[in-house]
C-alpha cells in the first residue's frame, strides 16, 4: 500500500537545508529541475521506520522505489514513482482537482467483502447504497450525481455496463484483491472520455513489488457465507507477477420484512456465489521499456428476487430467480521513456460481460407447478479499445499531454430485446499546463477533446484547472469545463415492440461543471491531517430520455430539452491524528434538481441532499491490535413508485466496528472481526410495487438493508 504524507527530504552536496516534499495519495513524490550530483534520500512517516539512502542525480535517473519497514513487522510497503498512466490521476490532482484515494490498508482493517461496502463506509462525500448487501447493485451519487455519471475503471480500464450505463459493475468485484481505489472528482470527460460527468472511480489491484510476497485468507459470516482468498507476488530478472483469486459465497438474508413475502414465493434469501481469478505481468527490457499485461475472469451467480409478484399477470412468487454471469477482463501495455522529456504508453483492452438470466415462479393455487419464464437468457455486452497518450516536457516550465481513444462497444439482450449493433468511438484530446518552475506556487492546466462516434452525433469537450498555494500549506484549487455520456447500447439499438425502442441518431448529453475549494494542511508532529472546503455546480443539458412514440403503447428515446441542475457543498477532513491514530469525518449536502417543460424544478429521487461520514482508525505501533469504528449518516431522500408517487426514504444511520489481533514472528498472522450495522439499524435501501397472491391491491414494497452480521476472518502472510 502507498503512504500518503510521508516527509521526504533531499540534501544537497553542499550541506544546508534540504528540499522538502511530501508523498502524495498515491505514494508518489518528485523533486522538479534537480541538477545533478551526490545527494541523500530520507523518508519518514508516523508509524514506520526512517528511511535514509545516497544517490547519485544525473540526467537519466530512473524513478526509485522506496520502501518504508514497519516496526516489528514482516511486510513492507513501497513508496515509488509510478509509470504513467498509474500516475494519471496523481497528474490530475497536481493541476488543481480533487482525488481521494483508498488503500489496502484501509479495506483490510475495516474487513470488508466487497468494493461496494468499502465505497459506502471510506469514501467521504460519496453515496453508496448497496441494494442488499455485498455482490449487489448498488445507487451511488458523487456530488449529487446520478449513478449513469460515474465512470468505473479497474487497472484503467473502462467497467461501466455499456448496455445498461445506469447498472453499476460492484456485484462481481471482491475486495481481497484491491490495491487501492481512485476517487476523481469532477467532470472528467478530457482524460476519461464518456459518462466521467461527475467524477472517475478506478479501482487498482494488487501491485508490483521488488519483495515476493504474499497471503492466504478465508473467512466466515452470520449470513450463512464464506470467502477464501490468496494472493502472490514476486519479482526477478526484470520480470514481475502477480496472480490473485478469491471465492465469496453467502446463502444470504431476507432482504424484505417477513409481513411483505407472498404464500408463493419460495426463494426468500438472496445470495451470491462469486469466483475471480487474476494476474499481472510485466518484464522490463530496460529502464525507459516495460511491457505489462492483466487478465480477470469472474464467474457469478448472483440472486435478483422479490417478495410477490410484480404484475397482477404473473402466476406467483419467485421460486427462483438469478443472473449466471461470466466476465473476462484483459489488457496489454507498452510503457516507453525514450528520453528524459518524453514518457508514453500505448494499451489495448477488452472486456466481454456475459450473463444469462433464469426466472421461475411458482404457480397460486398449484402446490409444487412452476412456470419457467426465463432460462439462461442471455444479456451482455462487449467492450474493446486502445489507448495512447503522452507526455512531453521540452521546456522544464510547461508539459504536453496528448492522446488518442479508440472505443467499440456493443451490447445484446433477449430478455428486453436490443439488436447486437457496434459503436465505434475515435477520440483525440490535448492539454498543456504549466509546472512550478514557472510558477513556483501555481499550476494551470487547460485542454479539450474531441469525440467522433459512428452512430450517435460527435462531442467535443473542455477543461481548465488550476491551483495556487498561498503558504505551503493553504491552498485554493479549482476546475471548469463540460463533460459529457454518449447514450448506452439500450438507448441507441432497443427494438422491442413489447414496450421500447432506441434512436441510433441521438446526441449525448452534456454538462457544465464546476468545482473550487479551499484546502489547509496541518502539520505538527505526528499529525499530518488535511481540511477542505468544496464547492461544486452541475448543469446536464440535452437529456436522454424515453418517450411515447405516437402508440400509447410502446417508447422511443429520444433527446430532452429538460435539464438537471446540481449545486452543494462538502466539508472534509481527514489524515493521521498522532502515530496511532486516524481518521477522517465530512458533511456532503447535495441539491440535486430536475426541471419539467414548465420550467418548474424537482428533487431527483435517490439522491440524499445531506451525508455525514467520519472513520477513526486506532493501530499503535508498539502493539499487535487495531480497531476500526466507521458511521455513515444518510438524510432524506425519496424513491418514485408506480401507484404511490414520491415515497420518503433514507435517513438512517449504519455505524460498523472492526477490530484485528496480529500474532506470531513478524505478524504474519492476522485475525479480523468485523460487526458490520453494529446497532442492528433497520433501514430501506429501496421501494418498488408488489401485489398479494390473490388480490389486485398493490402494495409498498421495503427493500432491507444488511442487518447486523458477524464476519470473522484469518489471514496468514508470506
Amino acid at each position: 500500500g502507498a503512504v500518503d504524507g510521508a516527509s521526504v527530504a533531499l540534501r544537497g552536496p553542499g550541506g544546508g537545508a534540504p528540499t522538502e516534499t511530501r508523498t502524495g495519495a498515491d505514494g508518489a513524490f518528485a523533486f522538479p529541475t534537480v541538477p545533478a550530483g551526490l545527494y541523500v534520500l530520507s523518508v519518514e512517516a508516523p508509524g514506520f521506520q526512517r528511511w535514509t539512502q545516497a544517490l547519485t542525480v544525473t540526467a537519466t535517473t530512473a524513478p526509485l522505489d522506496v520502501v518504508l519497514p514497519i516496526p516489528g513487522f514482516s511486510e513492507t510497503v513501497a513508496v515509488s514513482a509510478p509509470k504513467l498512466e498509474e500516475d494519471l490521476p496523481q497528474e490530475i490532482e497536481r493541476t488543481g482537482v480533487r482525488l481521494q484515494t483508498i488503500s489496502r490498508v484501509q479495506i483490510e482493517n475495516g474487513g470488508y467483502v466487497d468494493v461496494g461496502q468499502a465505497l459506502q463506509s471510506l469514501v467521504p462525500g460519496l453515496f453508496v447504497s448497496p441494494r442488499a448487501g455485498a455482490f449487489d447493485y448498488v445507487s451511488v451519487s458523487l456530488q449529487g450525481s446520478r449513478t449513469n455519471e460515474i465512470l468505473w475503471l479497474l487497472d484503467g480500464i473502462r467497467i461501466s455496463n455499456r448496455l445498461y450505463n445506469g447498472t453499476t459493475p460492484l456485484d462481481t468485484i471482491p475486495a481481497h484483491m484491491v490495491e487501492r481505489v481512485e476517487v476523481i472528482e469532477g467532470g472528467q470527460g478530457l482524460f476519461y472520455g464518456t459518462q466521467a460527468v461527475a467524477g472517475v472511480i478506478n479501482v487498482v489491484t494488487r501491485s508490483f513489488t521488488e519483495v515476493s510476497n504474499g497471503r492466504v485468507q478465508g473467512g466466515l459470516n452470520t449470513n450463512d457465507g464464506g470467502s477464501l482468498n490468496m494472493f502472490a507476488r514476486a519479482a526477478r530478472n526484470g520480470n514481475k507477477v502477480v496472480v490473485y483469486a478469491s471465492k465469496d459465497q453467502a446463502d444470504g438474508f431476507n432482504n424484505f420484512p417477513s409481513s411483505q413475502y407472498a404464500p408463493s414465493t419460495s426463494d426468500r434469501n438472496r445470495s451470491y456465489d462469486v469466483l475471480t481469478l487474476g494476474g499481472r505481468y510485466a518484464y522490463d527490457f530496460s529502464d525507459a521499456l516495460r511491457f505489462s499485461a492483466m487478465y480477470q475472469r469472474s464467474d457469478v451467480e448472483v440472486d435478483g428476487i422479490r417478495p410477490a409478484r410484480s404484475s397482477v399477470s404473473q402466476v406467483g412468487g419467485h421460486a427462483a430467480a438469478f443472473n449466471a454471469r461470466t466476465e473476462h477482463l484483459a489488457s496489454g501495455k507498452l510503457d516507453y521513456t525514450p528520453r528524459p522529456d518524453l514518457e508514453l504508453f500505448f494499451k489495448g483492452y477488452h472486456h466481454r460481460w456475459d450473463s444469462a438470466w433464469t426466472e421461475r415462479r411458482n404457480v397460486i393455487g398449484q402446490p409444487g407447478a412452476t412456470q419457467v419464464i426465463s432460462d439462461g437468457e442471455f444479456w451482455g455486452f462487449r467492450d474493446s479499445g486502445a489507448n495512447l497518450l503522452a507526455r512531453f516536457t521540452p521546456d522544464p516550465r510547461l508539459e504536453y499531454f496528448a492522446g488518442y481513444d479508440l472505443q467499440r462497444y456493443s451490447g445484446e439482450d433477449d430478455v428486453l430485446l436490443i439488436a447486437p449493433t457496434a459503436e465505434t468511438v475515435h477520440a483525440l484530446f490535448g492539454q498543456v499546463r504549466t509546472t512550478r518552475a514557472l510558477l513556483p506556487r501555481a499550476t494551470l492546466a487547460l485542454g479539450a477533446r474531441y469525440n467522433a462516434p459512428t452512430n450517435a452525433q460527435n462531442a467535443g469537450v473542455w477543461n481548465a484547472s488550476g491551483q495556487y498555494d498561498f503558504t505551503p500549506n493553504v491552498f485554493v484549487r479549482g476546475t471548469v469545463g463540460t463533460a459529457f455520456r454518449y447514450p448506452d447500447a439500450y438507448e441507441l439499438f432497443a427494438e422491442d415492440p413489447t414496450c421500447c425502442f432506441g434512436n441510433p441518431n441521438l446526441e449525448p448529453e452534456k454538462s457544465t461543471n464546476l468545482n473550487a475549494s479551499l484546502a489547509r494542511r496541518i502539520i505538527a508532529g505526528q499529525t499530518v491531517f488535511t481540511v477542505e472546503a468544496t464547492g461544486f455546480y452541475r448543469r446536464v443539458t440535452n437529456l436522454i430520455v424515453d418517450v411515447d412514440d405516437g402508440s400509447g403503447e410502446t417508447t422511443i428515446t429520444a433527446n430532452s430539452p429538460e435539464q438537471v441542475r446540481v449545486k452543494g457543498v462538502s466539508l472534509a477532513g481527514t489524515g493521521q491524528l498522532t502515530a496511532a491514530v486516524s481518521g477522517s469525518l465530512s458533511y456532503t449536502y447535495a441539491k440535486s434538481e430536475r426541471n419539467d417543460l414548465a420550467g418548474g424544478y424537482a428533487a431527483i429521487v435517490g439522491i440524499p441532499a445531506n451525508q455525514v461520514q467520519a472513520t477513526v482508525d486506532l493501530h499503535p505501533t508498539r502493539l499487535p491490535v487495531g480497531l476500526t469504528l466507521t458511521v455513515n449518516a444518510v438524510g432524506e431522500l425519496n424513491d418514485n413508485v408506480s401507484g404511490f408517487g414520491l415515497v420518503p426514504s433514507g435517513d438512517y444511520v449504519i455505524t460498523d466496528l472492526s477490530g484485528r489481533v496480529f500474532f506470531g514472528e513478524g505478524r504474519r498472522h492476522r485475525l479480523n472481526i468485523r460487526l458490520e450495522n453494529l446497532f442492528d439499524a433497520d433501514y430501506a435501501t429501496g421501494h418498488s410495487r408488489g401485489f398479494p397472491d390473490n388480490a389486485t391491491t398493490p402494495f409498498l414494497v421495503r427493500n432491507l438493508g444488511v442487518p447486523r452480521t458477524l464476519h470473522l476472518s484469518y489471514s496468514l502472510g508470506f
